[in-house]
């Protein structure tokens, strides 16, 4: 559905608000028509769905990791000037390249 931007300009928030609530009342009611009319269109499920599967602490909590926190981590800090020097090294070689 279309509103003229004229139009709409004029509203107020309520009266927007409102607006926009009929359009989607609206919507709705075309689609479930569509589909009470040819159902090859109905949206099918699927039976073998993903999902997420979250690991759990001997707490049964959810086991949360936090980066440069655990022993033998390298600090946070070390971690992300080594991807930034990492890239700058691979900017520098694709600059290089290209001025060759």
């Amino acid at each position: 559905m279309y509103i003229e931007p004229d139009l709409l300009a004029e509203l107020n928030e309520e009266q927007k608000q409102i607006l926009f609530y009929k359009i989607r009342e609206e919507q709705v009611r075309r689609w479930n028509e569509r589909e009470r009319r040819d159902p090859s269109h109905a949206v099918k499920k699927k039976s073998d769905r993903r999902g997420i599967q979250w690991l759990l602490g001997s707490d049964g909590e959810v086991w949360v990791w936090v980066m440069g926190e655990a022993p033998g981590d390298k600090p946070f800090e070390d971690i992300v000037e080594e991807l930034m020097e990492e890239r700058a090294r691979k900017q520098a070689q694709r600059e290089a390249q290209e001025l060759r």
